[in-house]
């Protein structure tokens, strides 16, 4: 939690106004959201600070609003204790097991927390803060879920949200990617923190974000049905009963949901009346001491305490999913089912946890009393095991995961591979077990700079950088035994010259970026000017006349001057990005035109067009967007880009995925307005729809229309098209790589084929 806040928070009950400067806050590197609308590292203090268009995320860092600290700073932290029977001391419906949260406060000058010390007192579950919005990434929670979860607690990643700059589906998403969310019998369900605006002041809006009940309602529903889709489980909601009787209208559509309830009540928390007083966990206290974190904070030159605590209900049972295994036959199954249950707790006499199974492999069998999987896997089959916990009086708990029990594993002839600077990349490994699907695990060294090995063995990814990459893959199963390996050859050349010709258009007074020599780039009135044809090759470099554009280094604020170098490194490649500002790769400074006469050198700015939240109204500065020539759409689907062309069967004004070839079918333009368009129409969904799934069509472009306006998220070559209406991107669902394959709103995956592109 923000404990500068707390520690200040007899100041701001009185209504003074106190700065947000941390005295001897330390730096830490954290993901936000650049002017580009990709993510970058920033510096920030210890309770953190990231600015998203007018308004600074001064509570990044921070577990919860300073509102709610503030609530529950006065109810004392009480120590995690095991007595022969029931505490007589704890509140109604509170049990002897107590968790913590953290999120990068806990961090002081980048110290560690130590989690053998927290366990060691009694704490048994941790929720780490991992995302805000979809501009801030904690640095420090896979440390943290790491460190925790090796000293025994249960951890869950819990995402901050802000309903006011991106959909919930895509928040939803930004958390788990971030997080790296995957089951491994040790993680509980990913946790919605939804609760008071900290930046009321800056956004002008209220503590509900500005939104209606039906538009919070609308909201979280996305948010939830993504978690589920994706993990198989309902999220767990924090929030507080008056905050959500307010914002939501007190809505009973997520019942089904575990709670987390805040509240600084002293014998039962207040629980909004879906939930009937079926709380899962109750904050009942930001004033906690825990062994092993930097609690303290001094207010009035006294010592006190600053970190957040939580009761487990008497009555709450979470089974953590277990991942999903992969054996050889006729090997050991070793497998322990994770339950956190206060009748677990050391002394504490509550009712017994008892076990079972169905669909497990053949040969395997669960202990009743122990959870625990052994036996001899017999056959080679993919099994869709559950295990279920049961409690008598509660209700069980149940989770499903893939056994896959697979025979000998070989590795086919790994194909030497040849790409550019530039150019999308999409290799599966050749590995048979005898299953078919992704059954086995993957890693490798060496790759090229750009591209990734995912779990199930495809390399996906846009080549950055030149050279000859000898990549070793390893492929293992859930036993960590070494069961094939291999060296794979990539050659990366140079991005060819070639590319989408023409004018950088400016959007103020219709000016273009002229050449007038190697060191005088200029802003002119546009002309047919030979000094004003430039070629944005793939690698995302502008060249003309054999030379590349080039921002030179630069101190502070102050602007850095363009040249005309040889082309081939960071310094000359620039990204396109939201509200069509053009940013320098190597400076992070955007493209612009500083003065106000013909004539006027052009410079590498520190970038004003920025990404706005939604329903913001603050106008980026003109002077740094550009219109770039109309080029192709090319998916990371290696060799297919979108085009407008369709079949005769198809609707009217279809996009499709078509192998890449240059035709005006494949010719688009990023608008400054933040509309793609190709042929006179722009980019819409199907009817204006903003549902997953909802196919994607071309229509009459209507400035400002909701379905028409794309962010691009991400780089430094491919982006996510997101729309920030939906919070859903523009994607090729399942990566098909199929000729008039229909493009449609789908999740926004980090790392997906099907949903990066290169704008250029």
């Amino acid at each position: 939690m923000n404990r500068v806040l707390t520690a200040l928070g007899v100041v701001l009950a009185l209504g003074l106004v106190v700065p947000l400067t941390l005295a001897g806050a330390s730096d830490a590197a954290v993901g936000s959201t650049s002017a580009t609308g990709q993510a970058t590292t920033v510096a920030v203090g210890r309770a953190g600070t990231v600015r998203t268009g007018s308004v600074v995320r001064f509570n990044v860092g921070a577990t919860h609003s300073p509102q709610l600290e503030r609530m529950l700073a006065g109810h004392p932290g009480l120590a995690p204790k095991a007595a022969a029977l029931r505490p007589s001391s704890l509140p109604a419906g509170a049990s002897a097991v107590q968790g913590i949260d953290v999120a990068s406060y806990q961090h002081p000058g980048g110290a560690a927390i130590d989690w053998r010390q927290v366990a060691a007192a009694g704490y048994k579950f941790a929720f780490i803060k991992a995302t805000e919005g979809s501009y801030y990434v904690n640095p420090y929670y896979a440390s943290d879920a790491g460190d925790a979860q090796a000293s025994g607690m249960f951890v869950a990643p819990y995402a901050f949200a802000i309903p006011n700059y991106s959909g919930g589906a895509l928040q939803a998403d930004y958390a788990l990617d971030n997080a790296d969310y995957a089951p491994d019998g040790r993680l509980l369900p990913p946790v919605l923190d939804i609760e008071y605006d900290p930046y009321v002041s800056q956004d002008k809006t209220n503590i509900c974000y500005g939104l209606t009940p039906a538009q919070m309602v609308g909201w979280i529903s996305a948010f939830t049905a993504e978690i589920q889709r994706r993990t198989g489980q309902d999220p767990v909601i924090y929030t507080t009963a008056g905050w959500w009787s307010q914002c939501t209208g007190d809505s009973a559509a997520f019942a089904a949901d575990p709670l987390w309830i805040a509240d600084y009540g002293v014998s039962a928390p207040a629980v909004p009346g879906a939930w009937s007083n079926n709380w899962a966990y109750w904050q009942y206290t930001s004033s906690a001491n825990v062994p092993g974190i930097d609690c303290k904070v001094l207010v009035n030159n006294k010592t006190e305490y600053a970190c957040d605590a939580s009761y487990l209900s008497s009555t709450a049972l979470e089974l953590a999913a277990p991942a999903s295994q992969s054996n050889a036959v006729g090997s050991t199954a070793s497998l322990q089912a994770g339950v956190l249950y206060a009748g677990l707790a050391p002394g504490y006499t509550g009712s017994s946890v008892t076990y079972s199974a169905t669909r497990l492999p053949t040969g395997a069998q669960i202990g009743t009393s122990t959870g625990t999987v052994s036996g001899t896997l017999a056959d080679i089959a993919a099994f869709p095991a559950v295990i279920t916990a049961s409690v008598t009086g509660d209700p069980d708990a149940t989770q499903q995961f893939s056994w896959y029990v697979h025979g000998g594993v070989s590795l086919g002839r790994l194909t030497r591979q040849r790409g550019s600077v530039g150019a999308p990349a999409d290799y599966q490994v050749p590995a048979t077990d005898g299953l078919g699907g992704c059954t086995l695990q993957f890693s490798s060294s060496a790759l090229p700079p750009g591209l990734s090995l995912s779990s199930c063995g495809t390399i996906s990814g846009w080549l950055t950088t030149m050279g000859y990459y000898r990549v070793r893959v390893r492929v293992t199963d859930s036993s960590g035994a070494l069961l094939a390996r291999g060296v794979l050859i990539w050659r990366v050349g140079a991005a060819t010259g070639s590319g989408p010709a023409g004018q950088l258009r400016l959007r103020r007074d219709g000016k273009c970026l002229t050449e007038r020599n190697r060191t005088d780039i200029a802003i002119e009135p546009c002309s047919r000017s030979a000094a004003e044809q430039w070629t944005v090759a793939a690698d995302g470099s502008l060249r003309a006349g054999g030379s590349c554009l080039a921002a030179k280094y630069a101190r502070g604020s102050a602007p850095g001057a363009l040249v005309m170098r040889s082309c081939g490194t960071d310094p000359q490649r620039w990204q396109l990005g939201s509200n069509a500002v053009l940013t320098n790769v190597a400076s992070g400074r955007c493209l612009a035109d500083t003065g106000s006469r013909n004539g006027w050198r052009a410079v590498a700015a520190v970038c004003q067009a920025t990404p706005e939240p939604v329903g913001s109204e603050s106008r980026p500065s003109w002077s740094q967007q550009w219109t770039l020539p109309a080029g192709p759409l090319t998916s990371g689907v290696a060799g297919y880009c979108a085009s407008s062309a369709g079949a005769a069967r198809d609707p009217a004004g279809v996009v499709t995925l078509r192998g890449c070839y240059s035709t005006a079918q494949q010719s688009w333009t990023v608008r400054p307005d933040g509309a793609l368009s190709t042929g006179g129409q722009c980019l819409s969904t199907a009817g204006g729809s903003l549902a997953p799934g909802t196919e994607l069509r071309l229509v009459p472009c209507l400035p400002g229309a909701p379905s028409q306006v794309w962010q691009l998220s991400g780089g430094p070559i491919g982006v996510q098209l997101l729309s920030p209406a939906a919070g859903l991107c523009a994607a090729d669902p399942g990566d098909r790589a199929k000729t008039g394959t229909l493009l449609r709103l789908g999740p926004c995956l980090a790392g997906d084929p099907g949903g990066s592109w290169r704008v250029s």
